[in-house]
């Protein structure tokens, strides 16, 4: 019987979404074995790229410079903002939600019979459509983000000889631990024999296990290539490389790092640059400083989906090239992220208007929000529209509104902006 695709997103929702403790690779691995494309899997052909930010970016980086390449490529991450969709794309497109059902239908007899999680069975599925015989995907590259660590991703459970590693710090410390090595050691856990590792520059404290890493593996280490940012009135932003300057539409030094890394990439799979530059100002990656309209608002308004303190403090980062009168900081953060430091961060803007609200997934309650800014807050709404209609309601031309603190709180603003238009 076939199900509908809001029915078989509500059936994979209803699996684990997320684990308490280390997951592992037993489930996934004994569901891939299953199938009839697993063991043809060409190593060469896939890129599973791990941090703790910028990898999406890196990702969505790499696939538009290979696209612009004339390759077929196909891109698996995660979370997604508004569909289920998004995760899985082929050719920079999602997958339709008809081929999401029949995907799904073809991977269900795996997924009940080896229990798999929602991540583990929505990576079963971005297997089946880009390499299972049915679906003749026929991709020259598979690029897979990371999950969640590394070591016991599963997208770790594909084999692969290119590994990307962006940059590292701190999340998801109750799983990973707060200890940057324990961090970076799961990380660095995607690497395998002999594999090629294109990574942004690796932090002094975690040098020594790079060097254990490689010699264990027997793998080569690359670091991205060395760049000049450059940054005109806009802000618009600008890339300075091997004596080429090309327009880049990710914004800031930490989407020019993830932007370097992908080119250094691209590179190492045997491709020039020259004639992809243009490709790099076309990146899709909606939801990092993404700039949207929103009804009777009069100054701009942008989404970032900043989720730890590391993304904070390179949103900042970002904000110096940006000018304001009024600051509207729309705030929602998850339970398990560092909530008092990412809005201690966030005070040090100046004329800053502070709102409170909860992220749909996961999300800090109004109520759980450290007393002190509750107490600051302009207004505290668990409903994101309702703030940002009476934002709008008295922001000036001269302001700024930003939505940020999750990417589930950036993805229930695109779907409320998509209901009003």
């Amino acid at each position: 019987m076939r199900v509908t695709y809001i029915e078989a997103v509500t059936y994979l929702e209803s699996l684990q979404m997320m684990p308490k403790t280390m997951p592992g690779l037993d489930k996934i691995k004994a569901a891939l074995v299953l199938t009839d494309w697993y063991a043809a899997i060409d190593p060469n052909k896939v890129i599973v790229v791990a941090g703790t930010n910028g990898k999406g970016t890196t990702c969505a980086a790499l696939e538009s410079l290979l696209l612009s390449a004339g390759q077929r490529v196909g891109f698996y991450s995660s979370p997604h903002l508004v569909s289920t969709t998004e995760r899985i794309r082929l050719n920079g497109f999602d997958i339709s939600e008809h081929d999401f059902v029949v995907l799904f239908q073809e991977s269900l007899p795996l997924i009940e019979k080896c229990g798999l999680s929602h991540f583990e069975a929505l990576t079963l599925m971005t297997g089946f459509y880009f390499f299972g015989k049915s679906w003749q995907s026929n991709l020259d590259f598979a690029i897979f983000e990371v999950g969640l660590g590394g070591s016991f991703d599963a997208t770790n459970a594909f084999p692969h000889k290119y590994c990307g590693i962006t940059k590292l710090g701190k999340d998801h410390v109750n799983i990973l631990g707060d200890d940057l090595n324990e961090i970076a050691k799961n990380k660095f856990g995607i690497v395998g024999n002999k594999n090629i590792v294109v990574h942004h520059k690796i932090p002094d404290e975690v040098a020594d296990l790079k060097r254990t890493t490689q010699k264990l593996t027997n793998s080569n280490w690359v670091e991205a290539e060395m760049y000049e940012l450059k940054i005109k009135k806009g802000p618009s932003y600008f890339l300075t490389y091997n004596e080429s300057t090309f327009q880049v539409n990710q914004p800031g030094a930490r989407a020019a790092e993830n932007i370097m890394t992908a080119i250094s990439l691209f590179q190492v799979l045997g491709f020039d640059l020259n004639g992809h530059q243009k490709a790099l100002n076309s990146i899709r990656w909606p939801g990092r400083m993404q700039k949207i309209e929103w009804p009777e608002l009069k100054c701009p308004l942008y989404l970032s989906g900043d989720h730890n303190l590391q993304g904070v403090e390179s949103l900042l980062d970002i904000l110096k090239d940006f000018k304001w009168k009024s600051l509207h900081l729309v705030v929602g953060i998850g339970v398990d992220k560092d909530a008092e430091q990412m809005l201690k961060t966030f005070c040090q803007l100046q004329s800053l208007k502070l709102y409170l609200t909860e992220t749909p997934f996961k999300g800090l309650k109004i109520t759980q929000y450290p007393e002190i800014y509750l107490k600051s807050a302009v207004e505290k709404n668990s409903d994101v529209s309702s703030l940002l209609n009476d934002i709008a309601a008295n922001a000036e031309v001269e302001d700024l509104v930003l939505v940020t603190g999750s990417l589930y709180l950036v993805g229930e603003v695109i779907s409320s902006e998509n209901r009003i238009f």
